[in-house]
């Protein structure tokens, strides 16, 4: 398996804040989304800490980032690791 698609949002946050989003799309081999695989990664570049989420029926799932300083033009998380009961992540695909 591996990362077949990164999709980036924002909106704004009370106090002139804002929060970043990243969807995130786990496919297999044969380009197919992959379900319940467990998405682990790291933000940078404006934001920091690390985040996880489990995708849904379709291969995909969400991670926020909330209430970031309104200096902070942009934000990157980069997804480090990817586990599934019966797939192997390839990073490099």
């Amino acid at each position: 398996m591996h990362v077949g698609d990164l999709d980036a949002s924002s909106t704004p946050a009370p106090k002139g804040k804002w929060n970043a989003t990243v969807t995130i799309t786990i496919h297999d081999a044969a380009e197919n989304g992959v379900a319940n695989a467990t998405v682990n990664g790291l933000w940078s570049n404006g934001a920091t800490g690390s985040d996880s989420c489990v995708t849904n029926a379709g291969g995909q799932c969400s991670i926020t980032k909330n209430n970031l300083k309104n200096n902070v033009a942009n934000v990157t998380f980069t997804v480090d690791n990817v586990t599934h009961a019966s797939n192997t992540y390839q990073s490099a695909v």
